[in-house]
């Protein structure tokens, strides 16, 4: 990563358009933040769950994320 390129910012509802090489996160509810920080320690399924209001399921291969609701047990 180039310390002089210009910092991007993407805003999304979708952890799977977070291109590997994101370093940081910001995660919000209602206008709150839920979490901020290095993208390893944010982008979790507590952190996700709090987030969306639901329980999720996160898994990440090869630097990209996925995230589902985590299936309902009768």
């Amino acid at each position: 990563m180039d310390p002089d390129s210009p910092a991007t910012v993407l805003v999304s509802h979708h952890v799977e358009e977070i291109p590997p090489g994101f370093t940081h996160a910001l995660m919000l509810r209602d206008g709150r933040v839920v979490a901020s920080g290095l993208v390893d320690h944010v982008v979790t399924e507590a952190n996700l769950s709090a987030t969306f209001g639901m329980p999720l399921v996160l898994s990440r291969e090869d630097g990209r994320f996925s995230a589902r609701r985590r299936p309902r047990h009768r």
